[in-house]
């Protein structure tokens, strides 16, 4: 049966390498630290076969509400300082991850509406500062799902300061990185479970700037290096054929400045470096559906941004220094659909697109180091790509809309530090 479980990271210690481990307990199981002068690597093994399930409730009349709801399967969190480590860490979730936000505003609300909602089957978050890192990490995500849903209920509400609204689903997730740090190793993510985000809200009034977004991930990396640093790391990403949509509905009857967004993506590798030189090796197969659905409905608006893309395999690597080494190979044979519609009655501007992309890459150094770029790319696309935006605009000041779908995209540039 599934049982709510909070999950508490925890890390860093100045001068060692500490991980901490948390599973289905509620409380944390922290690893013994690895002693930086001996070299040790610590090393971890995560198996999650139950259901984590982590649900809010709320029907309530108040100024102001914040509401962060997260469930995790498998998660090791910890941090590297002025020492060098290594991580072995091996994680496997076969049950399903579900975390639910449900509010209900009453009446007016003077403050911000905020509300957080996340789900992911295995995470590896781990921070470095003045470091020296090598990782081995391992995920696999089997489980029946990882769902995020956040829904917000005020058809006769008013939210004066407006605020946001997200849901987020990742099967698998590692993030590293920090300040004048190296990283280097491997990263394996494979993926064949259903990932499904979704953000649902009805208000009736909003004077004020609101948010409401979705973001539906298979395997997601992200690496992230400031001042005199280094990566050189191979990422490996596999989604099997299985479903991962991103859906965000929303209904304001009167909204002054709406921006709603649904993400979706198989597998999304996004590394950045600055001070030292990059080499990323990069290979994505994705066989699965990936969907992105952005919906909005109003009265009376004054702006309303509305977008929705859909990305089977994406891999950004960015150096601001001279140095970039690039291998990139991305195979897609799963079905790519980003759909966005927007119906309006009266009101000012409405800004409406989808994009959807089998395989897209980019890649870039800095100009004015004399930035070097070198790339071996190699992208396959067979799955149908589709993009649709639908617009109706009964009266109203602007509308721009369009629509974007791609097979195989592939950016390399040399830019300034910083853009």
């Amino acid at each position: 049966m599934a049982r709510p479980v909070p999950i508490r990271l925890v890390g860093m210690m100045a001068a060692t390498a500490t991980f901490a481990a948390l599973a289905t307990e509620a409380s944390a199981q922290q690893t013994p630290a690895c002693d930086p002068q001996a070299g040790e690597t610590c090393s971890s093994t995560q198996t999650q076969t139950g259901d984590v399930t982590g649900l809010v409730d709320i029907d309530l009349s108040l100024d102001q509400l914040t509401v962060s709801t997260n469930a995790q399967g498998n998660a090791l969190a910890g941090g590297v300082t002025a020492a060098s480590a290594g991580l072995i860490s091996r994680q496997s979730m076969t049950g399903a991850t579900v975390a639910r936000s449900n509010v209900v505003v009453n009446g007016e609300a003077d403050g911000q509406l905020s509300v957080d909602t996340t789900a992911r089957g295995n995470y590896l978050g781990v921070t470095t500062d003045r470091a020296t890192f090598a990782v081995d990490s391992s995920q696999s995500a089997t489980g029946d799902r990882v769902e995020a849903g956040t829904y917000v209920q005020a058809p006769n509400g008013r939210v004066l300061q407006g605020g946001f609204a997200t849901s987020t689903a990742v099967a698998n997730t590692v993030a590293l990185g920090g300040p004048s740090s190296s990283l280097t190793g491997v990263i394996d993510q494979r993926a064949q479970t259903t990932v499904f985000a979704e953000t649902v809200a009805d208000v009736q009034y909003i004077p004020a700037p609101a948010t409401f977004s979705s973001q539906a991930v298979a395997n997601a990396v992200q690496t992230n290096t400031t001042g005199a640093s280094h990566q050189d790391l191979g990422i490996r990403q596999s989604n099997a054929a299985s479903t991962t949509e991103a859906r965000t509905d929303v209904y304001v009857d009167n909204g002054w400045d709406l921006t709603v967004g649904a993400n979706a993506g198989a597998n999304q590798a996004i590394t950045a470096n600055a001070g030292g030189s990059m080499l990323i090796q990069t290979d994505q197969a994705n066989a699965g559906r990936v969907r992105a659905d952005a919906r909005v409905q109003t009265n009376l608006q004054g702006q309303t941004v509305l977008a929705a893309r859909s990305v089977a395999n994406e891999t950004v690597a960015g150096n601001n220094d001279i140095y970039l080494k690039l291998d990139n190979t991305q195979l897609n044979t799963g079905g790519v659909e980003a759909n966005a519609t927007y119906v309006g009655v009266n009101g000012y501007d409405a800004y409406v697109g989808s994009d959807a992309v089998g395989n897209a890459v980019t890649g870039y150094a800095c100009s004015q180091c004399g930035g070097d770029v070198n790339v071996n790319n190699n992208q396959t696309n067979s799955g149908n790509v589709t993009a649709t935006t639908n617009a109706t605009v009964s009266s109203g000041r602007t509308a721009v809309v369009g629509a974007n779908a791609v097979g195989n995209s592939a950016s390399f540039y040399i830019s300034r530090p910083g853009g």
